[in-house]
């Protein structure tokens, strides 16, 4: 399957569960409905006889509500404005908004057949100013009217009052708005107290998560600037402080934050809750733009930062279009063809594989999922309580970014304990190298061959003194090096080795230097030991001898190292021909070992029977220069 089918189908499975997410509220608000079946409210009546509410039952008075100009017990000077206005439900359609600008309106209903103890009645994070009175008598109180303009606080004063089946009750809810049109949030019948403990657990988990939010981003940066190869894009903590500042700021964030806002009140901080939706988005997309490597062009990029600027003056010079709730909507949806073009980047992301590019998809469905059910659910599209469902899904999109973090951490542990064995590995390995490179027979032959020159000619024998005493030096220090050294250290060890064969064999051996290029890393013990291989295995197995050449090459994205000779060479594909035989005294696998895992190098052994040798390494630029 080609990999565009593959994205276009991926990307409809995340449409199709951010669109679950989204709407999972309206259906579980239809499903608690029919569980407690209670009615909505018809020409402004319902009976709730059938209805048998717990102390955790919430009845929500959705609905035909009566609705006036001018608040009915207040002033007492109302006047009809229309027979009867929908208040949000899952069955009966939105009414068109009733009122101006800045409105003094009054809601009534009347319902009987309710037995609900110790109950209250309220509107859910309703932005305007509301009282509501059951029966001519004070129930609650959100907000308050000074000198006529209405300070929404979202502080509820509440109060007790019992409902009884025998009785009608009369529900009279005054709204006050400064910008606000109508009544927008479906009233509310629940216990008392768990009405308030419910807001302070509300409060108290989004403070909890808000905390989560913020610290996870400060963790993260400050974590990520020792460490690059974790979350090196500085759009993250940013994201992450956004975010925590759109929970504080939204419902019952509000209510917990407030200090931080004491000259705004709720309904003018919508404006603020609106403009965070597209801060986050555009912050989202330079992020995962940046850390994924997707190639999002600079004409979205435009399109995004003219929308937003758009909308911004929409609210700004007609704000009656920006508090009303089908037009805050539309506003927001804006961004949902963004969301669409940076979920298909995700999705391919996704098929090509790049590491934890399912689990960025994952966090932007539940933050994009949780922003818009909260949308939705402040202008009143949600019938239902659903202000949880925003700190939820930000929680699990910090969750999928912690995942990835300690992801990261874990393998960088790992690492550094599979860097620790190798270390211990490589130590062994240079003692080994040490150990076979200085072998008494050799020991036996050098000191010989002094012996010799001692006699017949003492300069001669000085030289190879110090040669020899180099050569040992050599091997002595090759056991703390853990790290490349320079190739021209390396080979002027070989150099020592060859002095004091040369010194051996006389004019049996000839070494030839090609070394123009030098400015690079080697693994120290592995150009002596291939040399060594071609002196004793090679040429010095010829009755003539023969000639051994180390030359360098640098090429466009290698540095190569050849060590050649004429000798007896060997078949390598017989069978009998092993790399680590111990009569080639140092084993080719080991240095083709130490040279993968230091430089990440390549050796290719070429050799012909009666023709000679020849091992070229090849070394990559990027790790020794």
């Amino acid at each position: 399957m080609k990999t565009r089918t593959k994205t276009n189908l991926l990307l409809l499975c995340t449409v199709l569960l951010t669109a679950v997410l989204m709407f999972s509220p309206f259906l579980f608000g239809i499903i608690n409905q029919k569980r407690i079946n209670y009615p909505d409210l018809i020409n402004g009546t319902a009976s709730y006889s059938q209805v048998r509410p717990s102390n955790k039952s919430s009845i929500y008075l959705s609905g035909e509500w009566e609705c006036y100009n001018g608040h009915i017990i207040s002033n007492e000077t109302p006047s009809a404005v229309g027979s009867t206005v929908s208040i949000p439900s899952p069955i009966t359609s939105f009414s068109v908004p009733t009122g101006e600008e800045g409105c003094e309106l009054s809601y009534r209903a009347v319902i009987s057949g309710l037995d609900f103890n110790n109950a209250t009645v309220y509107i859910p994070n309703f932005a305007g100013t509301y009282t509501v009175f059951v029966n001519r008598e004070f129930v609650s109180q959100s907000g308050s009217i000074s000198e006529n303009v209405p300070n929404a606080t979202m502080e509820l004063l509440s109060l007790p009052y019992s409902f009884f089946d025998d009785e009608t009750y009369e529900i009279i809810i005054e709204v006050s708005c400064e910008m606000m049109t109508r009544l927008y949030m479906t009233p509310v019948i629940s216990d008392y107290d768990h009405a308030q403990n419910y807001d302070k657990i509300a409060q108290s988990l989004r403070i909890f998560i808000f905390s989560i939010v913020v610290f996870s981003g400060l963790f993260i940066l400050i974590y990520a600037l020792k460490n690059s190869n974790l979350f090196s894009s500085k759009w993250l903590p940013l994201l992450c402080l956004i975010a925590g500042f759109r929970l504080m700021i939204s419902t019952e964030g509000y209510s917990a934050f407030r200090f931080l806002f004491p000259s705004i009140d709720y309904e003018n901080m919508t404006l603020l809750i609106c403009m965070s939706t597209f801060i986050i988005k555009l912050v989202a997309l330079l992020f995962y733009s940046e850390t994924l490597d997707i190639r999002i062009s600079k004409l979205t990029f435009i399109s995004f930062c003219t929308a937003s600027l758009l909308c911004t003056a929409i609210t700004a010079f007609f704000p009656f279009l920006f508090f009303n709730p089908y037009y805050y909507i539309i506003i927001q949806s804006v961004t949902l063809p963004f969301d669409i073009i940076l979920l298909y980047n995700l999705t391919n992301s996704i098929v090509r594989k790049v590491p934890y590019a399912k689990f960025y998809t994952l966090g932007y469905v539940a933050l994009i999922s949780g922003i818009m059910v909260d949308c939705f659910y402040t202008n009143g599209l949600i019938p239902f309580t659903s202000s949880l469902f925003l700190p939820i899904s930000f929680f699990l999109f910090i969750i999928t970014f912690l995942s990835i973090f300690f992801d990261k951490i874990t393998a960088i542990y790992h690492a550094s304990l599979k860097a620790a064995e190798l270390d211990r590995e490589l130590t062994a390995a240079n003692t080994a190298v040490m150990i076979s490179q200085i072998q008494p027979h050799f020991l036996y032959n050098a000191l010989n061959t002094i012996k010799y020159l001692i006699k017949r000619d003492p300069k001669k024998a000085e030289t190879a003194v110090i040669s020899f005493s180099k050569y040992l030096r050599g091997n002595m220090d090759s056991i703390t090096q853990k790290a490349p050294i320079p190739f021209e250290t390396e080979l002027e060890h070989t150099k020592n080795y060859c002095d004091i064969e040369i010194l051996r064999f006389g004019d049996k051996i000839n070494i030839i230097y090609n070394t123009d290029f030098t400015d690079f890393l080697v693994p120290s013990l592995t150009i002596q030991p291939l040399v060594e291989n071609a002196i004793k295995h090679g040429v010095t197995k010829k009755p003539e001898g023969g000639t051994v050449t180390v030359s360098t090459l640098n090429e466009k994205d290698f540095v190569s190292v050849i060590i050649e000779d004429n000798g007896v060479g060997f078949d390598p594909q017989n069978p009998d021909y092993s790399p680590n035989d111990h009569h080639t005294h140092i084993g080719i696998e080991n240095v083709k070992q130490r040279l993968k895992m230091m430089v990440n190098a390549d050796i290719q052994i070429e050799s012909e029977p009666n023709a000679g040798t020849k091992v070229t390494i090849k070394i990559p630029k990027g790790e020794i220069i």
